[in-house]
């Protein structure tokens, strides 16, 4: 993400604060842009539907979102992992002629994955019409194509083209789902949902096959990194489980929703914290915007340095730049996120009503915010590790994450209600304390880190 963070910093730097506004925009579209349109698409046809569909209809269509949004990330993230490793190195040697090859592989891999899956689910086990069991998988098949292309979305740079795709398709969906769902109720929310997703798809695909011209070929060149860079895609699968563990388990609760089709749900939950996770995109933004391209610019120089026979006492002092790129990064987080937090703790409850939301999401949303605080510090700390290429102690964090908040959520549903998500606190908490040390540690000992234990020849 450096890359298109460079970019966008240079539009931010101009002397035109409408201009660093719509850098912020932009980065917040890249890094986080089909999540922004799934959550932020859903939330307003959930607001407008309610004027004419039943509850019925409303319900059926939001948990098949949910759902296949949840398990088409966790599935697909092992394999866009692993491509985005796979992209970097072709990107580093400049050869991108695998790359063609390498898209058309990951949809074929993630596909052929997909597809039984989807089909197996909604066919045989989800009580549905037969369009809706279609549209259902449909939906599916977009969303996974879509995380195949968001390996690529960084590489482009394209940063206002691909704000128009996501906007346009955003609504695209909109005005298709209201206008079918006045008409066919679930099965038009859907097929409306999925006419925006499909302009979003097969409008990226173009973009990276222009700037990625030719024919594809050894389409499945990544496949090898399964074996040589495993970590990642193991890393892609816990890290996503743990993002997604407490709400399954949410879902067991004496509280959940179990509809007719044999779908269950926690809306209380799930629409608390889906919201709390919304506070993290400014953060995420400003990180991808400014602390990434500084820690890279240090990261670069301490590295090449190295190339260049530099002395010892150079090294170390490149070592301390690159500690205070990690602690000024960390510092904006913080003040950002801070003020977000704080902010949104107070107004919280003047924010539900607002957004007709039950009161009994009050504690949800307020844990998931607070939790959200230490959520992205992880993030941030994971990316760090992520340079340094040490890969078995990014999947420890996960690891870590996943077990925490699968505990954690277990042990607040007995607790009771007053305590819903504050499992994910304390996992975030957890997995932050870890990456912290990791961190650490990595930057305090990294000229012996490089020379010694990255040495391949030691």
């Amino acid at each position: 993400m450096a890359g298109i963070g460079f970019v966008l910093r240079k539009l931010s730097q101009r002397d035109d604060f409408t201009r660093s506004l719509m850098a912020y925009f932009y980065s917040a579209i890249i890094s986080s842009g089909p999540w922004l349109f799934t959550v932020l698409s859903l939330g307003v046809l959930v607001l407008i539907t309610n004027q004419f569909l039943d509850a019925h209809d409303i319900a059926e269509f939001r948990i098949i979102i949910i759902y296949n949004f949840s398990f088409s990330l966790v599935l697909s993230a092992p394999v866009f992992m692993v491509a985005t490793r796979c992209l970097a190195d072709m990107i580093h040697s400049h050869d991108v002629s695998g790359a063609p090859g390498l898209l058309l592989g990951m949809f074929i891999l993630v596909y052929g994955l997909a597809l039984p899956i989807s089909v197996a689910f909604y066919f045989f086990y989800a009580k549905l019409e037969f369009w809706i069991q279609v549209a259902a998988v449909l939906n599916y098949l977009l969303i996974s194509g879509i995380w195949v292309t968001a390996v690529f979305i960084s590489a482009l740079k394209e940063f206002a083209a691909i704000s128009r795709s996501f906007g346009i398709g955003m609504m695209v969906s909109l005005l298709a789902s209201v206008l079918l769902s006045m008409e066919f109720g679930t099965i038009g929310l859907l097929v409306g949902f999925n006419l925006g997703l499909c302009f979003i798809l097969f409008d990226l695909i173009a973009r990276i096959l222009s700037e990625y011209p030719g024919t594809p070929r050894k389409l499945f060149v990544f496949l090898r990194y399964f074996y040589t860079h495993w970590e990642l895609a193991f890393f892609g699968l816990f890290y996503n489980l743990a993002v997604w563990v407490d709400k399954w388990i949410m879902w067991s609760d004496a509280g959940r929703t179990t509809q007719s089709n044999g779908l269950v749900s926690f809306p209380i939950y799930d629409g608390a914290m889906f919201l709390a996770y919304l506070s993290l995109v400014p953060a995420i933004a400003l990180f991808t915007l400014n602390v990434e391209t500084k820690f890279y610019e240090q990261y670069l120089r301490f590295f090449q340095d190295i190339q260049h026979h530099a002395t010892y006492d150079r090294i170390k002092h490149n070592a301390r730049l690159l500690s205070q790129a990690i602690l000024g990064g960390a510092q904006k987080i913080l003040i950002l996120q801070l003020t977000i937090a704080i902010s949104l703790i107070v107004l919280a409850p003047f924010l539900l009503d607002f957004l007709g939301s039950s009161p009994l999401q009050l504690g949800i949303f307020r844990y998931g915010v607070l939790g959200g605080i230490f959520h992205v510090f992880t993030m941030f700390l994971i990316t760090a590790l992520s340079y340094f290429d040490v890969r078995k102690k990014v999947l420890l964090i996960a690891v870590t994450f996943f077990l925490t908040n699968g505990f954690f959520t277990a042990v607040s549903l007995q607790m009771g209600m007053q305590w819903y998500g504050w499992g994910y606190t304390i996992a975030s908490i957890i997995s932050f304390s870890m990456a912290y040390i990791l961190v650490a540690r990595h930057v305090d000992e990294l000229p012996y880190e490089t020379f010694v234990v990255r040495n391949a020849s030691v």
